[in-house]
């Protein structure tokens, strides 16, 4: 007997044990994804206040610019591992 790719016969149904580890690979890839997704939230919050932190400061902004731009982009471009030396309340100038 020949099974055809194209064949419409539906799929065999999936035991409860199939279901509940289908679901449970499902759930998995939820949470790390999830977890990821944390992650980085929490890394661009950090990269936000301390572009904050330099933009607040006008009077300086408006006597270096140059400096306070080369700061923002050292935030926004920094290595993540080395945000958390940085911290959101370390003076960045």
């Amino acid at each position: 007997m020949r099974v055809d790719a194209y064949s419409s016969d539906p799929p065999p149904p999936m035991t409860l044990e199939q279901r509940n580890e289908r679901l449970k690979a499902e759930l998995a890839s939820c949470k790390q994804a999830l977890c990821d997704l944390q992650s980085r939230l929490a890394e661009a919050k950090a990269r936000l206040a301390m572009v904050s932190r330099i933009v607040r400061d006008v009077e300086r902004t408006n006597r270096a610019p140059g400096v306070s731009f080369a700061a923002v982009r050292a935030a926004l471009y920094a290595r993540t591992d080395r945000l958390r030396e940085f911290g959101a309340d370390l003076p960045i100038l």
